[in-house]
């Protein structure tokens, strides 16, 4: 993708949301003229409001009754539907399933608390020994390169891993297959990159081979239940009735595609590491500081970039009329990096002050069932890696993930190095 330079031109031809080749470090510029000129940007192919501002992002986030959930979340979804294939996505719905993310209130409230009783701080609490090993596990795997100086790809040898190995685990699955796992999580991440039915074919054998398996395992589960979260799911009601198949199958099949954005996540925090090679050592000599960094790379790099509202009124929303049945789509890169809320936005501050903090995992009802995990496997595996090693350095160009709606890197070549390397 070319990129024409920002000068005297018009919005309408910098504000390419749908091109993967927008989303390189060109983007943040275009989001500050965006944010001074049209805070509400009109992005008429998508008949969709592109909010930059992180108070206008609160304020949708925060207001279900206004902006709903259920008419769709990301682009690639607008797209279809201007293209008028939105039907296409049905084949992926079990027919008695509900999300508890395209769902407004007051049904959102009974899904979440279906998922967040499984969530719960002390479940996660008790797993926390297991999820050690594994970063142990998967750091001995690599021992040998990183030692020798060999480069090692942080995504695929660890970021990729450690989510699957986490969900597998915590569900309790019979097999552990990584590879096989990796594709169902690719599937489900193509899900929200293709633009057209005739797209949806291969990542849709890929997503039905997923809930083939996961049938299987609930079906082994329900006649040896365990202390797993795949039995507790199967043993919680919904209604006052036990939850149905369907909706464990949906909730259960959404965990393990929570993997893929913790992978992101855990890459990018690599990435800036490598960036700033002093850290790892500090988080050594403190292993408090490494809150900070976890929360200011979510900040400087989400794993996801936003998701769509739909407007159930006409409001007024940043200056703009926006009417009833009309699309917002809330730029979580744009109001992470609000010079309205976080000084020098663009830089690297672990210690930061952060007002109301970062908009990746969204705010409100609709808060990111997944972050306590996420957080908690990012402060395990760089824990660990901090007590090995007292910097990463890269080793070669990474190379960015091609997607409009995740963030962050397909690639990361990276090298370990002791304090005296």
């Amino acid at each position: 993708m070319t990129h024409p330079p920002l000068a005297g031109l018009p919005l309408a031809d910098l504000v390419l949301v749908e091109e993967p080749g927008f989303y390189d470090d060109r983007q943040f510029a275009v989001y500050d003229r965006m944010r001074a000129e049209a805070p509400a940007y009109y992005y008429e192919p998508l008949d969709v409001f592109l909010l930059t501002r992180m108070d206008d992002v609160h304020y949708v986030s925060t207001h279900p009754q206004q902006f709903s959930n259920a008419s769709g979340l990301t682009l690639n979804q607008l797209r279809m539907a201007a293209d008028g294939a939105s039907s296409a996505f049905e084949r992926f719905n079990e027919p008695e399933g509900e999300l508890v993310i395209t769902k407004d209130p007051p049904r959102q409230r009974a899904l979440r608390a279906l998922m967040s009783q499984n969530l719960t701080p002390r479940r996660l609490g008790g797993f926390s020994d297991a999820l050690g090993g594994f970063c142990r596990d998967l750091l001995d795997q690599v021992a040998a390169e990183a030692d020798e100086g060999k480069p090692v790809d942080f995504v695929d040898s660890v970021a990729a891993a450690l989510p699957l190995y986490v969900a597998a685990a915590l569900l309790g699955v019979a097999t552990v297959d990584v590879p096989r796992m990796k594709t169902w999580v690719a599937a489900l991440e193509d899900l929200t990159r293709i633009t057209s039915a005739a797209e949806l074919e291969e990542p849709g054998r890929r997503f039905d081979e997923l809930k083939s398996f996961l049938r299987d395992q609930l079906a082994r589960k329900r006649r040896e239940p365990g202390t797993d979260m795949m039995s507790s799911f199967l043993a919680s009601t919904l209604d006052g009735a036990p939850a149905p198949d369907a909706v464990v199958l949906a909730h259960v099949a959404t965990l393990m595609s929570n993997g893929g954005t913790t992978r992101l996540l855990l890459a990018s925090i690599a990435s800036l590491l490598a960036g700033h090679p002093s850290q790892l050592k500090l988080i050594r000599d403190d292993p408090a500081l490494l809150d900070g960094v976890i929360e200011e790379c979510l900040r400087l790099m989400p794993p996801a970039r936003g998701f769509v509202r739909t407007a159930t009124a006409d409001v007024l929303l940043a200056g703009t009329r926006i009417q009833a049945g009309q699309r917002v789509y809330m730029l979580y890169p744009a109001a992470n990096r609000d010079p309205g809320h976080f000084a020098r936005p663009d830089s690297f501050d672990p210690a930061r002050p952060q007002s109301y903090g970062h908009a990746s995992f969204g705010f409100g009802t609709h808060f990111c069932l997944g972050a306590g995990l996420a957080r908690m496997e990012a402060k395990a595996l760089f824990g660990e890696l901090a007590a090995r090693y007292s910097s990463i350095r890269l080793a070669g160009e990474p190379k960015r993930y091609e997607h409009v709606q995740l963030n962050g890197w397909e690639t990361l070549p990276v090298t370990f190095h002791r304090e005296d390397s």
